[in-house]
């Protein structure tokens, strides 16, 4: 009962606390410029979320067979990078080969799901933790919900931006980047935290 209640702890951790000012929300800028709408972002974070668990995963046991080798730690973001690589490659074979044309058409929410500071990030902060197997991949698991709920809430602004009077210098990418802003902030305040005075 208490690895569950570890594990679901963690989960919460990468979930909230992990996304507490949005940074890993930063990265999905693509999201941004790119129109997925609610079922491309849905597909994205489903995606992402299966790309954090299982690298996380990946991750730990690639430091469980080389992490005695000290001369590993400065080639270590390599091989994540190697590895992301590897997993992507895998996929877009197994999807070109049984479903090539749904692989052809989200081919471009797949690539934006495994190269990203999410996919990378769920590997090293695992590693460097020092998880065990199941806490990476809890971890990764809520690491990749933390960008869907990102995700959504980018999506929604958007949505709510689209039927606002905004000024005509502020319309697009500057007023969604201050609602990311505004997004953060609250996230920030809401774990706690207080802003220097």
């Amino acid at each position: 009962m208490n690895t569950l209640v570890g594990l679901f702890s963690l989960l919460l951790t990468a979930l909230v606390l992990e996304n507490a000012v949005f940074s890993r929300a930063l990265d999905l800028t693509a999201l941004l410029v790119v129109p997925f709408g609610r079922k491309g972002v849905l597909l994205f974070g489903l995606i992402l979320t299966g790309v954090t668990t299982v690298s996380s995963l990946a991750a730990t046991l690639l430091n469980a067979a080389i992490g005695g080798w000290e001369s590993v730690l400065y080639v270590r973001p390599v091989l994540y990078i190697l590895i992301l690589a590897v997993l992507y490659g895998l996929v877009c074979l197994v999807l070109n080969w049984k479903k090539k044309e749904w692989f052809s058409s989200h081919s471009m929410i797949i690539t934006i799901a495994f190269f990203n500071c999410a996919a990378y990030g769920a590997m090293a902060l695992t590693v460097y933790s020092g998880f065990s197997y199941l806490e990476s991949m809890a971890y990764g698991l809520g690491l990749g919900l933390s960008f869907l709920l990102a995700a959504f809430l980018l999506e929604q602004g958007r949505r709510c931006l689209s039927i606002c009077n905004i000024p005509k210098a502020f319309r697009g990418l500057p007023a969604e980047l201050v609602y990311v802003g505004l997004i953060s902030l609250s996230l920030y305040g809401l774990v706690g935290h207080q802003l220097a005075a």
